[in-house]
């Protein structure tokens, strides 16, 4: 056992081993234990250890693609797809490989809330997509200045690439959580941040919706105000044509 080190870090017992003890007795014991080649085994970890590489890069490239702007977006997107390609063939090539992509993602502050937006969606108020033309996107500090009394009351807004994809999946620009938590994506106008506004103070005065028609007659409501308001918060010709035929779709259903 001397000569195996027990116990050192690259001998038996060693940290991220898997050796085991079993009793021996002489002339009895057989060896069942599947048999490994040292030099395979050596180049398998190397193969491994470049698809942990490949990995680390992806990461790497996700969290700089959020620390940047968007003219920046399309190159890092296209390094990040470099890296997957190879991943696929790493994988494909070697059968004792697997893709493991939660080695690809990068821990999320937004997680917590994304997962209660997914929990929560069924009565959850949000600014609908009319059609895939983009609004015109709300600047930082206007965005900032409108928000500012509701974050003062211990609101709390999140934006982001999670935010944007699962706003995405649900064809909204903006969202509500409670009474204390927007989402907004990237591309939301004042219209959307007005809204939403409009539905946190709805759930601060009507409490949470119960029911599907709750959440129309809420939607109605909010449309209306937008309309009422429309000169006062600069919404765009756009955002006035969208916010009728929202009316009107909640009206219909």
């Amino acid at each position: 056992m001397q000569s195996n080190q027990r116990g050192a870090f690259s001998g038996c017992f060693g940290i991220n081993r898997g050796h085991k003890l079993y009793p021996y007795i002489k002339g009895v014991s057989h060896n069942f234990q599947k048999q490994y080649d040292p030099k395979e085994a050596i180049e398998k970890q190397k193969i491994q250890q470049k698809q942990r590489y490949y990995e680390r890069n992806i990461r790497r490239l996700k969290y700089a693609r959020r620390q940047n702007d968007v003219a920046s977006e399309r190159k890092f997107s296209q390094a990040i797809r470099g890296y997957q390609s190879k991943l696929r063939e790493i994988v494909k090539n070697n059968d004792f490989l697997t893709r493991q992509y939660d080695r690809e993602q990068i821990i999320s502050p937004n997680r917590a809330v994304i997962e209660q937006f997914r929990r929560d969606i069924r009565y959850n108020m949000t600014r609908k997509k009319i059609t895939d033309k983009v609004s015109d996107p709300i600047s930082k500090p206007e965005l900032n200045k409108i928000t500012k009394n509701f974050r003062k009351s211990g609101g709390k807004i999140f934006m982001g690439p999670e935010v944007d994809e699962r706003l995405k999946n649900i064809g909204a620009e903006a969202s509500v959580i409670g009474d204390d938590i927007m989402m907004i994506s990237s591309g939301a106008g004042r219209a959307a941040i007005h809204e939403e506004l409009i539905h946190i103070k709805q759930v601060r005065y009507y409490g949470a919706p119960s029911s599907d028609k709750d959440v129309f007659l809420r939607e109605i409501e909010a449309g209306k105000l937008l309309l009422k308001n429309a000169t006062k918060w600069n919404l765009t010709h756009k955002e006035i044509e969208d916010t009728k035929l929202l009316i009107k779709k909640y009206t219909m259903i």
